[in-house]
């Protein structure tokens, strides 16, 4: 028997206890600004705000690879900066595929984020980790829901109404970190994969290049020497 039948054995024995997402986190719309609230940096003493194309779709990690500064004078509610545990989401898209996608918030950032953006925040009460409702919102079974949902739209918008009844399950708070740990042990063993992947990759491609550069290379055919790609039968 795994630790986790053991545990849900031990704590929830006669099944796990499904809660509406509604009755559990807040969520929460980001910030609206112009083109003219925008400046170039925080050198004028702009803030950062976090968009759509700041989640990396494959592994659902924050990247500020082209991050938007806005200045000052755009009214910021505390609620529309990002605090440890939030978990930001993609709420609004020109695609489809983007829309749910989220990254998982580990510390207070001095950042917000956008209108087209949201954040899924835990009640305190709820009895449910962050990490968890965060695993459980990058199950199919969550993208099978907003699916449905957005389909059947012509406008592609995640709003608070489309996941108010999505039905997570909520086991005693041990299962829950049993569970997190296991999940988030694959997240790193998939990312030192992706990592030892693209080193062979980048090793692959300069294999390739010293190949393509020597055997498109005619320079010392001719000469005697066969130095070329083509100099020796």
């Amino acid at each position: 028997m795994s630790k986790i039948d053991e545990l849900i054995k031990k704590y929830c024995p006669d099944g796990v206890e499904y809660k509406r997402f509604s009755d559990i986190a807040d969520y929460v719309r980001g910030i609206t600004y112009g083109k003219g609230d925008e400046v170039n940096d925080d050198s004028k003493g702009g803030t950062p705000v976090l968009r759509a194309n700041n989640i990396t779709l494959g592994n659902n990690t924050l990247n500020f690879d082209d991050v938007k500064y806005v200045r000052s004078s755009v009214k910021i509610r505390d609620t529309q900066y990002l605090h440890a545990d939030d978990i930001l989401i993609c709420a609004g898209s020109g695609s489809k595929g983007h829309i749910g996608k989220v990254a998982y918030i580990k510390e207070d950032m001095d950042c917000a984020f956008g209108g087209f953006m949201a954040v899924i925040r835990i009640r305190e009460d709820a009895g449910i980790l962050s990490r968890f409702m965060f695993h459980n919102l990058i199950s199919t079974r969550f993208r099978e829901h907003i699916g449905l949902t957005i389909n059947s739209s012509t406008i592609n918008n995640l709003n608070a109404a489309v996941i108010a009844n999505f039905q997570i399950p909520v086991p005693p708070l041990p299962v829950q970190k049993e569970i997190v740990r296991i999940l988030d042990k694959f997240t790193e063993l998939e990312a030192e994969l992706e990592m030892e992947l693209q080193v062979e990759l980048e090793a692959r491609k300069k294999q390739y290049e010293y190949y393509r550069n020597k055997l498109l290379s005619f320079d010392n055919l001719g000469n005697g020497g066969g130095g070329g790609a083509y100099g020796a039968r």
